[in-house]
């Protein structure tokens, strides 16, 4: 059994094969060009934040562009370095200088305007 035939086309250089169709030709003269830039960041609910200091987002609950508000909470990092060093030998009093260390402590983000949780910056989860 043979393969069956089909009809050659033959193609001419620079001309468009049938029911084919062109795109619209460049625009003359001159030519604006718009780009969107990304919009700001919008939060919703409790997220797990990036930022140990303050940041500008919209607020999920009142909609405005506002710079967060940072609270640092006592985490699991502060109580690691407490415990950290009481193995060292620092367990009369000095072991509770990571209370005192914001850098140590969760950072709670939340929105100035109508104080609802943005989210957490946890260091140790």
């Amino acid at each position: 059994m043979s393969a069956p035939a089909y009809p050659q086309q033959v193609q001419v250089p620079g001309q468009v094969p049938p029911n084919y169709q062109q795109p619209p030709p460049p625009p003359v003269g001159n030519t604006t060009v718009v780009v969107s830039q990304p919009g700001q960041i919008v939060v919703g609910g409790q997220q797990q934040m990036s930022s140990h200091e303050p940041v500008q987002l919209t607020c999920s609950t009142c909609q405005q562009l506002v710079q967060t508000r940072v609270d640092y909470e006592n985490g699991l990092m502060t109580w690691m370095a407490i415990g950290g060093l009481c193995l060292v030998g620092c367990n009369l009093g000095c072991c509770l200088i990571p209370l005192c260390v914001k850098q140590l402590k969760d950072a709670r983000h939340s929105c100035p305007n109508c104080s609802s949780h943005l989210g957490t910056h946890k260091l140790m989860k």
